[in-house]
């Protein structure tokens, strides 16, 4: 049977169709998709005009407060590259402390 076919479940629970819709089966992974909504965002731009960081927040959350999803983005000719994540503050999105991944 070739890797990520199956869809079944040990034990007496049988696999739904929603779980099956949800389920990457090349990635042996569940479906996510992030919709920041009903938050605030924060972009700070490259003097290119390219996205550098990107942060969501809940709506009325300051900027020197942590609790935001931050996005750092690196480019190679204008080409987005990798888009890593940390959280912490808007603030010290650029700061030595904060660790993206």
């Amino acid at each position: 049977m070739p890797l990520g076919t199956d869809h079944t479940l040990s034990g007496a629970t049988k696999v739904t169709g929603a779980e099956r819709r949800e389920h990457e089966d090349s990635l042996f992974a569940k479906r996510i998709v992030e919709i920041p909504s009903n938050m605030q965002i924060r972009i700070q731009y490259n003097a290119d005009s390219t996205a550098l960081y990107r942060g969501y927040a809940p709506r009325s959350l300051a900027a020197d407060t942590t609790g935001w999803l931050l996005h750092k983005f690196t480019y190679d000719s204008m080409k987005l590259t990798l888009r890593q994540t940390a959280y912490s503050s808007w603030d010290l999105r650029a700061d030595v402390g904060t660790t993206y991944a």
